[in-house]
């Protein structure tokens, strides 16, 4: 133990703050792995269990339990940034993780109630994991470094669609069957992949409780340690709530909503019910891959752009993200069978012929497009009541999360179709917005490049 002293000992503060962010993304990767894997084949997996015990659960309870978890998150997230004046950054992340945990130990033995309710809980943990991770980045950077480890941190810890859709390839190689007129799972299938998902977990909440807490010239320790009365965190809130401008944002929020829960439940949910993919036991895979590829792309690409744009860049992002999904909607109002949010169906598409390139296609744009949004959001949420922006990030979370439970309890009645004229209508809005908003703001959002927005992303990962 000797030579783990001396290692700690011997670390210059930057090599200290490079430790803690590397182990930071590390614990984010096996946490999201796991995440963006059941949220991915949660509904079909719980329509496989329906199908062989109606009475154990709803055939639409993945749906149902997705709203769930993101009404505990959207309440939570409310009242997770006052309690970071009392919990250690550390623990929110250790204590997040755990609560990921007991909802995969659930589908051992599937009860409805317990299903719900740790959907719930799971809900309580994002949120406590989303303050964690900004609370611990700012306790292990400078200004001058926040930059450099925020990228760090999401490069290594939000990889997660890219590795998460290489382990369910792995996954379904080794135990998948296929039957019927779509994608099903055995009882021993389900507990391997729930298994495996909390063992990743499991490393997770280790990584978390073992992480640095040593601070340097951070940015938290350089920061007041006032901590603002209950009564003045309402004030703010209720300003920021009656503001001009994120009432003007409010349908770009709501899009974001919609559009989150389009691409980690309701088009994966498609893809296991369509007749095409009926075989294809690697297709859920295929689409985690290719979105993680887009976001890596984004972030490789973009940016520089961005910065070469100035004071239009905002523009550009809301350009390309309106585009992008604009494409989306196109192909796959051609490409999926109308009632493939219902269950397994044979009905054929409208136009095109549902391929692996095709999903490959969609995936990529609709991860680019989560990545244009995601950036946007990161500085309008800055500029927009730049005396609150914290609460600003909390409501722009508050109203993504109803928007999303909302859609996702009317998804059991919601043809594609309807999907889509939702998505597409939300779209013209919320882009529509967006832009009058950046114009107001266009000032303030000169202090601000749009081409390093780390500071939001510490309030806002998604």
């Amino acid at each position: 133990m000797a030579w783990i002293h001396r290692f700690w000992m011997e670390l210059t503060p930057r090599r200290h703050e490079l430790l803690s962010t590397y182990l930071l993304g590390i614990g984010t990767l096996f946490l999201y792995t796991g995440y963006s894997l059941q949220q991915f084949i949660g509904e079909s997996v719980i329509h496989s269990i329906h199908e062989k015990s109606p009475d154990t659960i709803s055939a639409y309870a993945g749906y149902y339990g997705a709203a769930f978890h993101l009404s505990a998150f959207a309440v939570f997230s409310l009242i997770t940034p006052s309690l970071q004046h009392f919990v250690p950054s550390k623990w929110f992340l250790t204590l997040a993780s755990a609560l990921f945990a007991v909802y995969y130990l659930g589908f051992f033995q599937l009860n409805k109630y317990y299903f719900y309710l740790t959907q719930a809980l799971m809900g309580v943990g994002y949120s406590f994991y989303n303050n964690g991770e900004g609370q611990y980045l700012s306790e292990h950077s400078s200004r001058r470094t926040i930059e450099s480890n925020t990228g760090i941190e999401t490069a290594v810890g939000h990889a997660s669609m890219f590795f998460g859709g290489i382990a369910l390839i792995v996954l379904c190689f080794l135990l998948h069957t296929d039957g019927g007129t779509g994608i099903e799972y055995s009882d021993l299938q389900i507990r391997f992949i729930y298994g495996t998902m909390f063992i990743l977990n499991i490393f997770s909440v280790i990584v978390f409780a073992f992480l640095p807490t040593k601070q340097y010239d951070s940015i938290a320790s350089k920061s007041s340690t006032v901590v603002p009365s209950f009564a003045n965190q309402i004030k703010q809130l209720l300003k920021a709530f009656q503001s001009t401008n994120l009432l003007i944002l409010m349908p770009f929020f709501f899009f974001q909503g919609f559009a989150v829960s389009f691409l980690m439940t309701v088009y994966p949910t498609t893809l296991s019910f369509t007749h095409a993919f009926k075989t294809d036991i690697y297709i859920i895979g295929i689409y985690s891959v290719s979105m993680g590829l887009a976001e890596a792309i984004g972030g490789i690409f973009l940016r520089p752009l961005l910065k070469r744009a100035g004071d239009y860049g905002l523009y550009v992002t809301a350009g390309f993200n309106f585009l992008s999904y604009s494409v989306v909607i196109i192909l796959a109002f051609l490409s999926i069978p109308n009632l493939s949010t219902f269950g397994p169906t044979s009905s054929p598409p409208i136009f095109l012929t549902p391929s692996r390139l095709l999903v490959f296609i969609i995936g990529f744009l609709i991860g680019f497009s989560d990545f244009c949004v995601t950036m946007a959001r990161a500085v309008i949420c800055q500029v927009a009541v730049p005396d609150c922006r914290m609460q600003v990030f909390s409501l722009s979370k508050l109203y993504q999360s109803g928007s999303s439970v909302v859609v996702l309890l009317l998804t059991p009645y919601m043809t594609i179709y309807i999907w889509l004229c939702v998505l597409t209508i939300f779209l013209l809005i919320g882009t529509t917005c967006f832009v009058i908003v950046a114009r107001r703001t266009a000032a303030d959002r000169q202090k601000h490049s749009i081409a390093h927005p780390s500071q939001a992303q510490l309030a806002d990962k998604i």
